[in-house]
């Protein structure tokens, strides 16, 4: 076998080996959602927070300082999923998040709403 031949054929395998791994790299990298059971044993709390520092617990609204003792008591027992409205900046859902953390020992999630299809 000639050199040009053997350079033929490495750069055909080489060229075979990218196009085969380019569905793996150019596929979309999604989180993978948790369960809901991830936390044994707990009973889970939905917080929804609006903008104006408005606070909803399980669809009724509630104070930032009832939520506070509320999430230092049943904190450590319960994962919190916390829901920011869309309208709310980043740093505020930042600022908000760390707070929730603060309150209690247990989780707390940052879920997202689904897409909506266009």
């Amino acid at each position: 076998m000639s050199l040009a031949l053997q350079c033929l054929v490495g750069l055909t395998l080489l060229i075979c080996g990218a196009v085969a791994a380019l569905p793996e790299i150019a596929r979309e990298r999604l989180p993978r959602p948790r369960p809901l059971s991830s936390v044994q044993g707990a009973a889970s709390l939905w917080l929804v927070q609006a903008p104006g520092q408005h606070w909803y617990l399980g669809g009724q609204a509630i104070e930032s300082g009832r939520l506070a003792a509320l999430l230092r008591h049943e904190g450590s027992r319960a994962a919190v999923h916390y829901l920011p409205s869309a309208a709310l900046p980043i740093g505020e859902i930042s600022s908000s998040l760390h707070w929730l953390r603060s309150l209690g020992s247990g989780p707390v999630l940052l879920e997202q709403p689904p897409r909506s299809r266009p």
